[in-house]
């Protein structure tokens, strides 16, 4: 009976866990990183560069989780739809925030009351690139001979409502100038078209465009920023291209889903910021053209959010761009 007792009394005394210390394990079970474009792009390569050292950061596996589909909208409505305890998480970007609920009708998300957001990883500058067919070798040229010959030129994306589809939009409207779009899902399909000749030109993100642009296989004409990026000094910006009135380029981030309690959400920013400013991470990045930029903290890059919102909404009417 005494020891009965002294049972029953220790059991009493011992801390009983909290749901906050509780939640400061995350994660508890391997992490999926959601992207909404198949492998071969840009997202795809951010979050492969991620998942070894943020694995070993965090002491779980990290599982890439391709979910390709209407410009990432599938991707995103499925991390607003998923269980909020820091499992499913979403590497989206100003397309999936800010760009595709000002350009579709109907999206199945609220970009804001939907997500918990984290932090900013990297810029998104995109490239614009012709193949070799066409014989190009400068901005000014391709201006020159879309004029000459209107209702002939296109030019690929990896898919609507991706910075590069508003970056081509934006290139037409301040050049004057009449390109058709063509959407495909993913970077590595919209070079293979360019690669093919079954389209002249392509606005690509950095690790799509350069490898091939650095081989001789497609020609990179200009960035679509007014300055070059500091990390790709081979490729003009467009104030240098002769069109200084073109500056457009996104960025990508990390959200969880809507109530992911603080603990986890702190707890999982930390993790990727240390990550993302590790010194091989960001020279793996620079390689192919993306600069690290974390946020300072989840709730500046809430802030900075909320004004790519109303900047991209901005874009999207001034492109006259609009998808059902």
């Amino acid at each position: 009976m005494t020891t009965r007792r002294a049972l029953v009394a220790a059991a009493l005394a011992m801390p009983i866990a909290s749901p906050t210390r509780a939640q400061a394990n995350w994660p508890t079970r391997p992490v999926r990183l959601v992207v909404g474009f198949p492998p071969g792009g840009s997202g795809d390569f951010i979050a492969r560069s991620l998942t070894e050292p943020l694995s070993r950061e965090v002491g779980q596996p990290i599982v890439v989780d391709n979910r390709p589909g209407a410009g990432s909208n599938l991707a995103t409505e499925h991390v607003a739809r998923a269980e909020p305890d820091g499992h499913t998480l979403l590497l989206g970007g100003n397309f999936s925030h800010a760009v595709n609920p000002a350009l579709y009708r109907r999206v199945a998300f609220d970009p804001v009351a939907d997500f918990t957001p984290i932090t900013r990883l990297t810029d998104l500058p995109t490239i614009i690139a012709a193949g070799l067919q066409t014989n190009l070798a400068s901005l000014a040229q391709l201006m020159e001979r879309v004029r000459a010959e209107p209702g002939r030129w296109n030019y690929s994306t990896p898919g609507n409502g991706t910075p590069s589809h508003l970056a081509g939009a934006m290139l037409a409207k301040v050049a004057g100038i009449s390109l058709q779009h063509v959407p495909f899902r993913g970077g590595a399909p919209a070079i293979q078209a360019v690669l093919s000749g079954d389209v002249q030109l392509t606005i690509a993100t950095p690790p799509v465009a350069l490898p091939l642009a650095r081989a001789g296989r497609i020609r990179a004409l200009a960035m679509t920023t007014r300055l070059p990026s500091p990390v790709i000094p081979d490729v003009p910006g467009a104030e240098a291209a002769g069109l200084p009135a073109l500056d457009v380029a996104g960025w990508w981030g990390v959200w969880g889903p809507a109530r992911l309690p603080a603990p986890i959400r702190d707890r999982a920013y930390a993790a990727l910021v240390k990550v993302v400013q590790d010194p091989g991470v960001r020279e793996r990045l620079a390689t192919e053209g993306l600069q690290a930029v974390p946020s300072a903290s989840p709730d500046e890059f809430a802030a900075f959010v909320q004004r790519e919102i109303g900047f991209w909404a901005v874009v999207v009417r001034e492109a006259g761009e609009s998808l059902e």
